[in-house]
This record gives structure tokens, C-alpha cells and sequence, in this order.
């Protein structure tokens, strides 16, 4: 080949190579960004995720304590138990609603890893139970609930003495008829105290070890 032309093609041929290998450049760094923004979305969505599981796990071992306080009816080391029976399955009434009722239980559901699934579901049959066998009286205590909340709302006492006193009168009204449906509730119930309280027992360790990733991804 003439030499003349070998020295006008290696001009040509290092221009096309450079471009060759920019242009590979460029759809390297571009799938390079493309990749990284997909693992960025992902620890993202990771993130999201484990604090939404801390959240849920969180609540559930909060109410999950409220029920078993009221069983054990802590601080009354001699309580009778129809009366930790009443205080136990009203505390049973409230925790769905402290699991944030329908959705807050699917989002429970959808985090907690199996063991603690099986254990939540367990304690919301024992919720199913005694609202089917109580439902009445629980709808009575609920109603006492937020009348005496009402009450306390109202501010401090009155100067005029007719409306303390009639306060005072409403106050006291309510809170006997409140006893009276947890009497009734406590007397009625055949609740087996030790097993609610060994059950919210397991609930909270399977919890507690959920919460530090006790489990692994296979749950």
C-alpha cells in the first residue's frame, strides 16, 4: 500500500477509533447512572420498609402489654379474677383498635415475619371470642369510656356550685355503671387468665426478636 495513503488512514482510523470508545464510554456511564439509580431506589424502599416494620412491631408490643398487665392487673397482688377477667378482655376490646383496626393489622401482616403472625392471629381469635360471647358489655364500657373522657374534657370546676356538683353527680353515675358492666363481664367470662397471659408472653418475645431481625430474610 502506498505509504502516502497508510499515513493519511491512521488519522482516520485513531478519530473513529476515539469515537468508538467514547461512545462506549458514554453507554457505559449511562447504565453505570441507570444501575445506580435503581440500587439507590432500592435502599430506599428497603428503608421504608424497616422503619414501617419497626413502626408496626412497636405497636404491637404495646398493646400487646396493655393485655397482659390487665390480666396480671398489676398492683393489686390479691385482685379477684373476675376482675382481671373483665380488665383483661376489655384491654382484649382495645387492641385491634391500637393496632390501628383492618389496615393497621394487614400492615402487621405484611411485615411481621411468620411466628409472630401466627401468635397475632391467635390472640385475634381470643379477641373474635369474647366480643361474640360480650359484645354488649363492651359496647356498654366503651360508652362509659368516653362519657367520663367527656367529662374530664369539660375544664375545671365551675365557681357556680349547682354545675360542680352536677358534674361531680354525672361523674360518679358513670363510674358506677361502670363497675356494674365489668362486674358483669368479669363474673360471665370464662377467660383462662394464664393462658392469655402466656400467650401475650410468646407474642412479645416473637415480637421483640422480629424487631431485631432475629428471623432472617426467610420469614
Amino acid at each position: 500500500m502506498d505509504s502516502g495513503l497508510i499515513s493519511a488512514l491512521v488519522p482516520i482510523v485513531s478519530v473513529a477509533s476515539t469515537a468508538t470508545v467514547a461512545i462506549w464510554t458514554k453507554r457505559i456511564d449511562a447504565t453505570t447512572r441507570r444501575e445506580d439509580r435503581a440500587h439507590t431506589l432500592i435502599l430506599d424502599y428497603e428503608k421504608r420498609a424497616a422503619d414501617d416494620k419497626k413502626a408496626v412491631l412497636k405497636a404491637l408490643i404495646s398493646a400487646t402489654l396493655y393485655v397482659k398487665r390487665a390480666a396480671q392487673y398489676v398492683g393489686t397482688e390479691f385482685a379477684e379474677d373476675s376482675k382481671r377477667r373483665a380488665e383483661a378482655i376489655r384491654e382484649l376490646y382495645e387492641f385491634r383498635m391500637r393496632l390501628g383496626l383492618d389496615d393497621g393489622i394487614a400492615e402487621l401482616m405484611v411485615y411481621a415475619a411468620a411466628p409472630v403472625r401466627e401468635l397475632v392471629d391467635l390472640l385475634l381469635d381470643e379477641w373474635d371470642l369474647q366480643f361474640r360471647e360480650h359484645g354488649y358489655s363492651l359496647t356498654q364500657l366503651d360508652s362509659c369510656k368516653q362519657q367520663l373522657i367527656e367529662c374530664a374534657v369539660d375544664g375545671p370546676p365551675s365557681a357556680d356550685a349547682t354545675v360542680y356538683f352536677d358534674g361531680e353527680k354525672k361523674w360518679s353515675e358513670l363510674k358506677k355503671k361502670e363497675t356494674v358492666w365489668l362486674d358483669k363481664l368479669g363474673n360471665e367470662s370464662g377467660l383462662n387468665l394464664d393462658a392469655l397471659i402466656a400467650l401475650c408472653d410468646r407474642t412479645l418475645a416473637a415480637a421483640h426478636k422480629d424487631l431485631r431481625g432475629g428471623y432472617g430474610p426467610e420469614h
